[in-house]
């Protein structure tokens, strides 16, 4: 059983107030209202119903602690659940033949900010392509591009090597597929692709299949560049 004592300005609905405090998704918040697993001031409480501040918010469900985690994801492997991490979630994808840094955790506040585009959350990427990338490659991904599947926002940054086969880009938009379509377009073949960073965490030294869970200053520096707090208020 846990308690929460709200904390808001103004009058919001249960469910919703249940998905930011990081506890539960907005969705299982729904279902374990339905399952009548949540109280406001002792009374069941129902769809839809408000909370203000001051109540004491009662959830009839197993303590969980939250979980921040960083993990390698090989090249091949696809990304999901995995044993270790199996009470989160990744955040974004990587689709099979990428490799590199993503972020496990069952807070779905970060989850929310995360993918939230309007936080232009960077994340940075080498890849390698077989043909050899120009000057001409650089202003078009700079500028943004159009492709037969979307249209893709400029990007943040693009460096190319000097032989012209290895592009480090930084992206802020998180769309599928993303760099393999622009460079696609660009008539650039992609033969390896990995993300390096996300945010202010780099995948240096973390070994391809391990994870490595944040430290306490870890994880306030995460919350507090996303502007979200530490943890939900319990009691």
């Amino acid at each position: 059983m846990k308690e929460i004592i709200v904390n808001v300005k103004e009058p919001v609905r249960v469910n919703k107030f249940l998905g930011q405090s990081g506890i539960v998704s907005r969705r299982n918040a729904d279902q374990i209202i339905k399952d009548k697993k949540v109280f406001i001031n002792g009374k069941l409480a129902t769809l839809g119903e408000k909370v203000k501040n001051k109540d004491v918010i009662t959830l009839k469900i197993a303590e969980t602690k939250l979980i921040y985690a960083l993990y390698h994801k090989p090249r091949g492997d696809v990304t999901d659940k995995i044993t270790e991490l199996a009470d989160c979630v990744p955040v974004g994808r990587l689709d099979k033949e990428s490799e590199g840094l993503l972020f496990y955790t069952n807070d779905y506040r970060l989850i929310d900010a995360l993918l939230n585009p309007k936080n232009k959350i960077e994340k940075e990427y080498e890849i390698r392509v077989r043909e050899k990338a120009t000057e001409r490659v650089e202003r078009i991904l700079l500028n943004g591009i159009n492709t037969q599947e979307a249209s893709y926002a400029p990007v943040k940054k693009v460096h190319i090597s000097n032989e012209g086969h290895s592009i480090n880009i930084i992206l802020t938009e998180g769309k599928k597929h993303e760099i393999r379509r622009m460079l696609n377009a660009l008539y650039l073949t992609v033969m390896s692709l990995r993300r390096i960073r996300i945010m202010n965490f780099a995948l240096r030294g973390i070994a391809p299949g391990k994870i490595h869970h944040l430290n306490e200053r870890q994880i306030s520096v995460l919350l507090k560049n996303l502007k979200l707090d530490k943890k939900a208020e319990l009691s």
